[in-house]
């Protein structure tokens, strides 16, 4: 049942208990006490529910049997005052004939008899009740029993009919009224005419203001929100705050929850959850006080979306389990399903101890939609399963459903709905690592897809190939599925936000595509040609994706300026279009370039922005790298002396609570680590060694060896600080030898240096309480795999004496190039004695350059690599080509490479069964390092 919510509802129930009881005097007195409170205090919604309850009292005592009759129907509804006052306008059933359709045949019943005083009181109740809206529709239609209780949309030949039927009509005002079913037709067909549904939604509101019809003029103001969203954010808001101050004006309730609605639904589009809930809120509060249940359902599947995308999952696994309570006091199978799948991706959110609920949720919802035929929804509650196997991290309950599924329409020869499933089960595997399943559920989708000729599911199975591919390193094809997914994109017949997006993501890979290639000169023309396009399209978030693009090509060329000039025109592109994630983004970027370039000034002030979009966005994981972000810039301020250690701790402190709520064990640990370091910036030692002991509890248990010596250097830190010399100088030397078996040189090295400031501060050289920490940034994860692992810079070959490194690498092995074998590595002539020359005679000295002994000539030891190089491919007959000048020009003769394509064999005879010796690396007189 609705939650009650004030003093309307609570005398509504109070009235039906009356009711039952046939004390309809005593439920005739309570209404017009409410009505009369209501007139007072100048509530409408109040005055209204106690007019109807003083109605309904006078009518069911005077029409004896068929009164009781409807008493009984709206009890075992569970309806609400005003669901019952739109019963009695709604005029009958209208061909329902389940239980919602027979109360409204008893209240046309009860109401085709008033007479008297009874009439005189529902004329006024109903007055009252057309004031308030509580039998508006959004379609300004007669309200009907479909309207109350059942959320099953029109055929596509019905919306069809609907988005026409305006031309056929020339009364101003009905057209306008058309012209705003129309619009409502339009964004619910399959493939919705967004840019049609805003024209007619815009005619319709020139229209109404024209023929000063504030109802009409509010509700079209709401349908152009709703053809907004998406493409124009702070349109989309302006409209429905407009409508919703039309509807306050007029005291119209029901409108003023639907503006409220619909203003929390822009903010979803463009990913303000945090704006989004706290819109919802206001909406639900109007709608429960309305005991409007349809429209409380729809403002909680909201709130859940809105929660899920922000990462709250117990604050959506609330809202998604109130909407199942609702939807089910509604008898309304459809939203039941919906609101079962959203608990089912709640509980996921939720964590380990939800996945077995959620996974019998979407269960269930999977058994409705079979009962009712609903083919096409099934995949959805496959999704919705997938959603909540996350929180155990086993997909296999959701992929052996989809496979079931598949396999059942593929019998069935249903293409489209075998192609949904597949794809279901092809981002399963995507999200979870494993490219080579999800490469081939993804093919199979889209052979389907063509199959059933949906463009649209080819498309977007194309954009998760292009994906699949870049994640298998395989960068050609990737390129191949991104251009042809981009080119269905693009010529969609009625282009949406949605479409748009996926033609940036498209994009995005055909870049990424080609810097894999090493083409970054070609990734760099595509984005700048895209980015002009998207400027001349006046397509702002494609404009700023664009440039973030591009400034990313230049930081994988080292070119630093240019990434900046490019990043700073890209927050005002994204915040003109309400796109926070792509402002927090960019924010992120430019404060980490500025942190490396040793400017932390402006890093800090990039760092706040980034925290700042975050924060109005919702988004927890992208709060928790803008508070890391945070407390590095002030780590990187402390060591020129103007950082704010208790900032830095704070962020750090943040970034920690958010990871572990997100269950992110990667970054919690380096959260932890930061904390520990912000500790030791505000000097509390004993806390920074606790959190350094947690932070090397964490590594360890990802086995993560360089982040378990980081974790030990803070402890020694620690250890510092409270002047136990030994046991810092212990952890120092642990975290060393962790360094060093992790192959981090440079780490190695910084604990070399602070191991010598530590033998300052113990001899009081330095002063201890000018200790803070150390200076450090985690590292970029955008920039995983283009800058090399850090070593210690070059050293001259090591000297070996007993030993030769022996190493195989395979250079590539694609079928275009050449292929390089390294075999000895290192190898290196010595003379006798195991590299020892002999001690030289104790009388005369021999002449420069020879051995003192015995005359002969110092040998200088020689280092040799030994290759085999894999012959070209070219044929034979064909023309060389012109020679293309390189290092090997410049190489002595003696270091050229050898090229043969003759077979390796063994260094003397009998070696193995397969081989026979070789002599051909061996010249006449020069055998020496072979």
């Amino acid at each position: 049942m609705a939650t009650l919510v004030g003093e309307a509802a609570t005398t509504w129930a109070s009235a039906l208990d009356l009711f039952a009881a046939k004390k309809f005097d005593d439920a005739r007195q309570l209404g017009q006490q409410l009505q009369s409170k209501g007139n007072e205090s100048g509530v409408k919604y109040m005055e209204a529910c106690g007019a109807i309850v003083s109605a309904i009292a006078q009518l069911c005592k005077a029409t004896g049997q068929p009164g009781s009759d409807f008493i009984t129907a709206l009890s075992g509804l569970k309806a609400t005052w005003s669901e019952a006052a739109a019963l009695m306008e709604a005029g009958g059933a209208g061909g329902n004939s389940g239980p919602w359709g027979k109360a409204a045949d008893l209240a046309k019943t009860v109401t085709g008899k008033a007479s008297g005083e009874a009439a005189k009181a529902l004329t006024t109740a109903k007055a009252l009740a057309t004031e308030i809206g509580a039998s508006w529709t959004e379609k300004l239609t007669t309200v009907t029993v479909a309207d109350l209780s059942s959320s099953v949309s029109d055929d596509e030949s019905t919306l069809k009919a609907a988005a026409t039927a305006p031309d056929s009509i020339s009364n101003p005002k009905q057209k306008a009224a058309a012209l705003v079913r129309a619009s409502v037709a339009q964004l619910a067909m399959e493939h919705p005419q967004a840019e049609d549904a805003l024209k007619n939604a815009k005619e319709a509101l020139a229209t109404f203001r024209e023929v000063n019809d504030p109802v009409g003029e509010g509700t079209a103001l709401r349908s152009v929100c709703m053809a907004s969203i998406g493409t124009d954010a702070f349109g989309a808001l302006q409209a429905a705050n407009v409508s919703l101050k039309t509807f306050k004006e007029i005291g119209h309730f029901k409108g003023q929850s639907a503006a409220l609605h619909a203003i929390a639904q822009a903010h979803l589009g463009k990913d303000s959850t945090d704006d989004c809930i706290f819109k919802g809120g206001e909406a639900l509060k109007l709608a429960r006080q309305m005991g409007d249940r349809m429209h409380e359902v729809a403002i909680l599947q909201t709130m859940a979306e809105a929660n899920l995308l922000s990462g709250a999952g117990k604050k959506a696994l609330s809202a998604a389990n109130d909407a199942l309570a609702v939807s089910r006091s509604l008898g309304e199978k459809l939203l039941e399903a919906q609101a079962l799948c959203l608990v089912a991706k709640a509980q996921g959110a939720c964590g380990e101890s939800g996945a077995s609920a959620g996974i019998q949720a979407a269960q269930e919802a999977l058994t409705i939609y079979q009962q009712m035929g609903l083919k096409a929804k099934e995949s959805e509650a496959v999704d919705a399963m997938a959603g909540a196997c996350k929180g155990k991290d086993d997909p296999s309950e959701a992929l052996k459903t989809g496979q079931m599924l598949a396999d059942k329409f593929r019998q069935a020869g249903e293409k489209k709905i075998e192609a949904q499933c597949m794809f279901s089960i092809a981002s399963i595997h995507q999200e979870n690592k494993e490219p080579d399943q999800a490469l081939r559920a993804a093919s199979e989708a889209l052979t389907s897809f063509k199959a059933a000729s949906d463009r649209k599911g080819e498309a977007k199975t194309l954009k998760l190939l292009a994906r699949i591919r870049l994640d298998k390193e395989e960068p050609g094809e990737a390129l191949k599925a991104a251009e042809q997914a981009c080119v269905l994109y693009r010529n969609q017949a009625f282009p949406s936000r949605e479409s748009r997006d996926s033609e940036i993501v498209c994009i995005r890979a055909m870049v990424d595509a080609n810097a894999m290639m090493g083409g970054i000169d070609e990734a760099m023309r595509l984005a700048g040609e895209q980015q002009r396009r998207f400027k001349s399209l006046k397509e702002k978030k494609g404009e700023g994706s664009a440039l973030l693009m591009m400034a990313k090509l230049h930081q994988m060329r080292g070119e630093v300026e240019d990434a900046l000039n490019q990043l700073v025109q890209a927050p005002s592109l994204f915040l003109a279009v309400g796109d926070r994630r792509g402002e927090g983004e960019v924010w992120q970027m430019i404060a980490k370039i500025n942190l490396n370039k040793g400017e932390p000034m402006q890093a800090q002030r990039a760092a706040e922005e980034c925290a700042l979009a975050y924060r109005k966005l919702g988004d927890k994981k992208g709060r928790a790298q803008a508070a890391q972000l945070v407390a590095d810039t002030h780590f990187a301020l402390a060591s020129v002396g103007m950082g704010k250690p208790q900032t830095a701790l704070q962020a750090a402190q943040e970034a920690v609570s958010l990871y572990q709520e997100l269950g992110d064990k990667t970054q919690a640990a380096v959260s932890l680590h930061i904390l520990a370091n912000a500790n030791l910036m505000t000097q509390n030692f004993e806390d920074a060694l606790k959190v350094a002991q947690d932070s090397e509890t964490a590594f360890r248990a990802i086995r993560d060896s360089a982040g378990e010596a980081g974790s030990m250097l803070l402890q020694s830190g620690a250890h510092l600080g409270v002047r136990d010399f030994e046991e810092c100088k212990r952890c120092a030397k642990e975290a060393k030898d962790l360094f060093k078996a992790a192959g981090d040189y440079m780490g190695e090295d910084s604990v070399e240096n602070f191991l010598d400031q530590v033998q300052s501060y113990e001899k009081n050289q330095l002063n201890l309480d000018d200790f803070r920490g150390f200076s450090m940034r985690t590292a970029d994860p955008a920039q995983k795999g283009q800058v090399a692992k850090q070593q210690r810079a070059p050293r001259k070959p090591r000297q070996m004496s007993n030993i030769s490194d022996i190493e195989l690498i395979k250079a590539d092995s694609s079928k275009e190039s050449k292929v390089t074998l390294a075999f000895f590595d290192g190898f290196e002539s010595r003379s006798a004695g195991g590299g020892q020359r002999p001690a030289p005679a104790s009388g005369g000295a021999g002449a420069p350059g020879q051995d003192g002994k015995h005359g002969y000539p110092e040998k200088e030891q020689v280092l040799y690599s030994v290759r085999w190089v894999q012959a070209s491919t070219q044929k034979s007959g064909a023309a060389p080509g012109p020679k293309k000048a390189g290092r090997r020009e410049f190489a002595k003769e003696e270091d050229k490479r050898i090229v043969s394509t003759a077979q390796l064999s063994a260094p003397k005879e009998n070696w193995g069964s397969r081989y026979g010796k070789s002599n051909r690396l061996e010249e006449p007189g020069e055998k020496r390092g072979v």
